[in-house]
């Protein structure tokens, strides 16, 4: 990383292993009467990094790419003129959009998220140096709720690696993004041959090892798991760092004609897969990621309430050969609210 990186990440220090379990159980009186809330907190018996831990003390972003132009003009952009393709996997009619040269990316989304949501400057961005693959998973966007209902990571994962295997993509780097970083340690462990190298973006290792929130966080994150909360209740939730972070993401993915979101039928089963993560120590593979030989670039960012850093740091330790970056100051959404440094490193990485 050259010195004059204006939103300069935090390399972290390699540990010598797992991260020991701190904390306490979160008490079930401070929060709203949630089954999802009382099921994580006595799964996991764990709250937010100590200082030890975590990245730097919270302070404003040094920079983010708010007034990213990258989008601005339709015809110029190639995420937004990319037509939508459909490949049919395993019965079920997958939208997907594919543009751009070079080594490619296939990108698996956090939860609430379409291909419209997905921010076209860190796509163009990526696009100048790698071929990008994007799509919409079982009920989500343009792809429609499949008969077998695919609720759990261990699904999500297999559809992805079958869609890698539909296209003919040769072991692609899998950018993970939170729920869609899940996906991605699933599929390097039970998919090796289909995956080239991972990124996975503000993500954990769930089960007993999932380093929870702290209780003020994990109270504003509710409308996460509640089953009627639409996706646009959602997405807002990741946006915790530059204050016009968020207006910035809707008017670049408002380019985009014809949007179309996530519909709660989707919604709901990307839920279920993320709450099963979380609490069941048996869907995770954190066991099998030290035998993995995948290069691999792990991406967090210091104030996300969501995915706390200590995850990241979690993921490195058990990586091994890892490279793990910490964005100072930003929010969960730090694809979003610095697209271009993000796309920057992580094309950087693929070289």
């Amino acid at each position: 990383m050259s010195a004059h990186h204006p939103l300069q990440p935090t390399p972290a220090t390699p540990g010598s292993g797992p991260m020991p379990h701190r904390g306490r159980p979160v008490s079930r009186r401070s929060a709203p009467a949630s089954a999802v809330v009382a099921a994580l907190a006595t799964s996991m018996l764990l709250v937010a990094p100590t200082a030890a831990d975590a990245a730097p003390t919270a302070r404003p972003p040094a920079h983010t790419d708010i007034e990213s132009t990258t989008a601005d003009h339709f015809d110029r952009s190639p995420s937004l003129t990319a037509p939508t393709h459909v490949v049919t996997v395993a019965g079920l009619p997958i939208a997907y959009r594919s543009f751009g040269h070079g080594p490619t990316l296939l990108l698996t989304p956090c939860l609430g998220l379409s291909m419209d949501d997905w921010d076209p400057a860190l796509l163009d961005r990526l696009a100048m140096t790698n071929h990008v693959v994007i799509f919409d998973s079982d009920g989500v966007g343009r792809t429609p709720a499949g008969s077998s209902a695919i609720s759990t990571v261990p699904q999500l994962s297999d559809q992805a690696s079958a869609l890698i295997q539909a296209l003919h993509v040769d072991r692609p780097t899998v950018v993970g993004f939170s729920l869609g970083g899940f996906v991605a340690q699933r599929m390097a462990v039970d998919h090796p041959d289909d995956v080239g190298a991972l990124v996975l973006m503000g993500t954990g290792p769930g089960g007993t090892q999932q380093v929870l929130p702290d209780l003020p966080s994990l109270v504003r994150g509710l409308p996460a798991f509640d089953p009627l909360a639409p996706a646009d209740q959602v997405i807002p939730l990741y946006f915790s760092g530059h204050p016009d972070a968020l207006s910035a993401w809707r008017r670049r993915t408002g380019l985009r004609l014809n949007r179309i979101g996530t519909n709660l039928t989707g919604l709901n089963r990307q839920r279920a897969a993320m709450t099963d993560w979380l609490i069941n120590p048996t869907t995770n593979v954190i066991s099998s990621l030290p035998a993995l030989q995948l290069p691999t670039l792990i991406l967090g960012a210091e104030n996300d309430e969501q995915e706390p850093a200590a995850n990241s740091i979690v993921l490195h330790r058990y990586i091994n050969n890892s490279k793990l970056l910490i964005y100072p100051g930003l929010g969960h959404a730090f694809p979003f609210e610095a697209p271009e440094r993000v796309a920057e490193d992580i094309a950087r990485f693929t070289r």
